[in-house]
């Protein structure tokens, strides 16, 4: 790790457990950053007021002000690390502040120390982007425009998945590839990994089903066209699209769609074909004639 790296990347861990904030504060100074701690969010945000600090790490419950209360004032102010927040919290409405504060990711307490090092330098080595625009942020609805890059792709991928820990981990696992499949797919196709584009996203949750509703700002497709994708090809030569991709230069895969069909309960496209609802019924549908009920 180079000198300068050292001396640019500093970063403040904020928590009133002495155990958590020595552990996480250890492993980022033995990782080459230049480590700050805080004993409450009253000091934490007297620092980051203070110092330009590249990243904070902000446990929810700490004394004086809570690592909300302290994100939201940053937001406010002059100076505007990346934020993590930490927490044993992992309630919906605890979730959906931070993504509407904007936090950078949120970790789920206890964690291993040394995952604090693995997501610092993936918060670090992230260009600024366009902020995340928070439409509705209900446990129930969800719905948020996204720039269209990868990084704000796989973070909202891991902030919603972080709304499904009720459900069972295989079924939440299904869930989370699934969408981001969608979600790459639209920032990749549809929206060019332009950051100055945004994909509009939803996710409804109610007793009986999971629904996210994916719309991308390009013109849409054929399934006829997808050359680079497994559900274009003829029965005969399922992989063809593996050379097509390799000559494009496209990152290997292209089974995704394929994937969700076999996923989803149901999925439906717009009749461009830019915007795609998946559904997963979380009891069995019931139906007069044959089709899901509504919730109300």
């Amino acid at each position: 790790m180079s000198r300068a790296r050292v001396l640019a990347e500093k970063i403040l861990v904020a928590d009133d457990d002495r155990t958590t904030c020595f552990a996480i504060s250890s492993v980022l100074k033995k990782a080459g950053y230049s480590v700050t701690v805080a004993k409450d969010g009253a000091e934490a945000l007297r620092n980051i007021q203070k110092r330009n600090f590249d990243l904070a790490f902000l446990d929810i419950w700490m004394p004086k002000l809570t690592g909300l209360e302290v994100l939201a004032r940053v937001r406010a102010g002059e100076s505007h690390p990346k934020i993590i927040i930490m927490t044993s919290d992992g309630t919906p409405e605890s979730v959906l502040r931070a993504i509407r504060e904007q936090a950078y990711e949120y970790l789920s307490k206890p964690f291993p120390p040394k995952e604090a090092v693995g997501m610092a330098e993936r918060a670090l080595k992230q260009n600024a982007s366009p902020p995340i625009e928070v439409i509705s942020a209900k446990p129930h609805w969800v719905e948020l425009l996204i720039p269209c890059t990868r990084e704000a792709a796989e973070r909202i991928q891991s902030f919603l998945m972080k709304l499904e820990t009720d459900l069972p981990d295989d079924l939440r696992n299904t869930i989370g590839l699934a969408f981001k499949e969608l979600l790459l797919n639209a920032v990749e196709w549809g929206g060019k990994l332009d950051p100055n584009r945004k994909v509009r996203i939803a996710h409804v949750r109610s007793s009986r089903m999971l629904l996210y509703r994916v719309a991308d700002p390009g013109p849409g497709f054929s399934f006829k066209g997808l050359t680079h994708a497994a559900v274009g090809q003829p029965g005969d030569e399922p992989i063809a699209h593996v050379n097509v991709r390799d000559q494009l230069g496209i990152r290997p895969g292209g089974f995704g769609i394929a994937m969700i069909r076999a996923m989803a309960d149901e999925l439906l496209y717009n009749e461009a074909q830019n915007e795609v609802i998946f559904i997963k019924y979380l009891t069995a549908p019931t139906a007069a004639s044959g089709t899901a009920e509504i919730p109300s």
